[in-house]
């Protein structure tokens, strides 16, 4: 069947916020799944580093443009950015020296989980280079990060 239309429409967006970030999350880590397959497959395992070296480059410019320079401005920024375009929901809670988030839910996470079509080694492995990801950001800005990982429950504790 076809459908036509005669007369030129412009579309308006009516797509409530949980759509949009439903949405985005699923295209983002779409995208992100198979540029690391694709990168990983013609590039072996040190592209794949570059790769997300590249991107946590990004990120990490992107956080000291906001002025990030203390635990809780780093996690009150990656949270609000999280729970604003993936829909997570983040709690956050610190201070000067140490601050932590806890994601009571992963909007990327549960997109990849849902699209992903991983196996459990391949999310075990993903998991991990979360884990490296948040290391080496804070140590970008003088801080540790320890990652805990328990079912479907993620804090981050960062400290000076």
């Amino acid at each position: 069947m076809t459908t036509s239309t005669l007369e030129k429409t412009t579309i308006k967006p009516v797509w409530t916020v949980a759509q949009i970030q439903e949405n985005v999350a699923r295209a983002f880590a779409q995208n992100m799944l198979a540029a690391m397959h694709v990168v990983g497959k013609h590039g072996g395992e040190k592209a794949v580093e570059e790769l997300q070296s590249t991107m946590r480059a990004n990120k990490i410019e992107h956080l000291k443009g906001l002025g990030v320079k203390t635990p809780i401005e780093l996690v009150k920024a990656l949270a609000e950015f999280e729970a604003n375009v993936f829909g997570s929901i983040v709690e956050v809670w610190g201070d000067e020296k140490s601050a932590h988030m806890t994601y009571q839910a992963c909007g990327m996470w549960n997109a990849i989980q849902k699209y992903g079509k991983m196996t459990p080694e391949q999310m075990e492995k993903m998991g991990a280079g979360f884990q490296n990801c948040m290391s080496l950001t804070a140590k970008e800005f003088g801080l540790n990060a320890e990652v805990k990982m328990d079912k479907e429950i993620c804090t981050i504790n960062f400290t000076k």
